[in-house]
């Protein structure tokens, strides 16, 4: 009986605490799948199917991708006055109409459109997902259910995009149109279970208790803190492109390694992020922690920087394959390190009234280098070669300066009376519904 108890208490704490968490992972499962069989058949679709070539593809991605990037905050303002859970409502059936929409484009000007309007949502949904937990979860499970959509976010890509290549297999249009729909379908479920959870209202300044009202907000862009922290966040998430676009190319082209490595190392990063990211969480409970970890995070991945050049270095493979390894793993455990810092250091530096369009700015530096980082990186690298490697590493730990010149705290101001910490320690989280 005790051995029962035991597993059933394992099982228990492995999964997220309450009712919410659950839900909201879940969402992040069944999107990020739909999500997956997209990704890996667009450009084929778009290409062969829909009247428009690779750089019509790429003009118009990227002409999507600043739509989206300019309208993050303005989405994250209507999170603070509507409520996340009804924007996210909105959100997931736009998504479901749009890429359903995507099936009846033909030709370059219809693609623009139709991509800048998704984009709108696309860009949006991170932000909006974290004021959803943000509203919805308190203490260091917040944290850890950030931990668990990451997870299984990476873990619904690997199925979508398995899903995906059993369909391309068959090279027909019908094939591809049924992709584009399971990717519709999945937000209109990830709509169902979204309605399943409680009903958040505005966001409302709190009074401080001393009798005055509480103060306006100040927007992101004023406050020089959380403008700093946003930046460094930006260069940090270079890893992201690291791995998602440059990684490939740099192994194929660059070192002596075979071809094959390109799979085992995106899938050792895949299966220690699902693995670990949670667990991690722990030991990030406020901001000090987070800054602590950011410092950490850097560190690894300028050693990371340092055995990918390496790996160019050498005309063995079996130098190559060590070298790509080593600095997979150094790469993968900053890149958790990071993610989880990051969600710490927005919860904290984020006004409880205004976390919508807080989270939507912080993010912007993410998106920022998600549309510019890979085309840098990889120009940097083209230019100089492994030496390339050596400045990127070192944007690393400059980035984790700035990062903590806006996260130290603030001096206090001395008072008669007691005095208050900027950030409140986190509540502990119940182990249930």
């Amino acid at each position: 009986m005790t051995e029962q108890k035991t597993w059933r208490t394992r099982l228990t704490g492995a999964l997220p605490a309450t009712r919410e968490s659950r839900i909201i992972a879940v969402n992040a499962l069944i999107g990020s799948m739909g999500t997956g069989m997209f990704l890996a058949s667009s450009a084929l679709y778009f290409t062969r199917f829909a009247g428009i070539n690779e750089t019509q593809l790429g003009v118009g991605l990227g002409i999507a991708g600043v739509v989206g990037l300019a309208t993050t905050v303005p989405m994250g303002m209507l999170a603070d006055r509507f409520g996340p859970r009804n924007i996210i409502l909105v959100v997931c059936l736009w998504r479901a109409i749009g890429y359903l929409a995507y099936l009846r484009v033909d030709g370059f000007s219809q693609f623009v459109v139709t991509a800048s309007l998704l984009y709108i949502m696309d860009r949006a949904g991170q932000p909006l997902n974290q004021a959803l937990v943000g509203r919805l979860i308190t203490g260091t499970e917040r944290n850890r259910t950030m931990g668990f959509i990451r997870s299984l976010r990476n873990l619904g890509f690997t199925v979508g995009f398995s899903l995906a290549g059993i369909a391309l297999t068959t090279n027909s249009k019908t094939a591809f149109h049924w992709l584009f729909i399971g990717n519709a379908v999945s937000f209109l479920v990830v709509f169902a279970l979204v309605w399943m959870l409680p009903r958040v209202g505005p966001a409302v300044a709190k009074d401080k208790g001393d009798g005055k009202s509480a103060k306006a907000v100040v927007p992101p862009i004023r406050d020089w803190r959380f403008v700093a922290a946003t930046a460094a966040n930006g260069v940090m998430f270079l890893h992201d492109a690291i791995l998602i676009t440059v990684l490939p190319l740099w192994v194929a082209e660059h070192t002596e390694s075979p071809i094959w490595m390109i799979t085992v190392l995106v899938t050792t990063n895949t299966v220690l992020t699902v693995l670990a990211q949670v667990r991690v969480t722990r030991h990030i409970a406020d901001l000090a922690t987070a800054t602590r970890a950011t410092t950490v995070s850097s560190v690894l991945l300028l050693f990371a920087c340092v055995a990918f050049a390496a790996s160019g270095w050498s005309d063995t493979s079996g130098w190559a394959i060590v070298t790509l390894v080593t600095a997979l793993l150094l790469l993968t455990f900053g890149e958790l390190l990071h993610s989880a810092s990051s969600w710490e250091i927005s919860f904290a530096m984020s006004p409880e009234a205004a976390q919508g369009r807080y989270f939507a700015f912080f993010n912007v530096g993410f998106s920022t280098a998600e549309i510019a980082g890979p085309a840098v990186v990889l120009w940097l690298l083209s230019r100089t070669g492994p030496g390339g490697w050596l400045i990127i590493a070192a944007c690393f730990p400059l980035s984790a300066a700035l990062s903590w010149l806006g996260t130290r705290q603030k001096p206090q101001p001395a008072t008669a009376g007691p005095t208050t910490t900027p950030h409140a320690e986190p509540v502990p989280a119940t182990n249930g519904s």
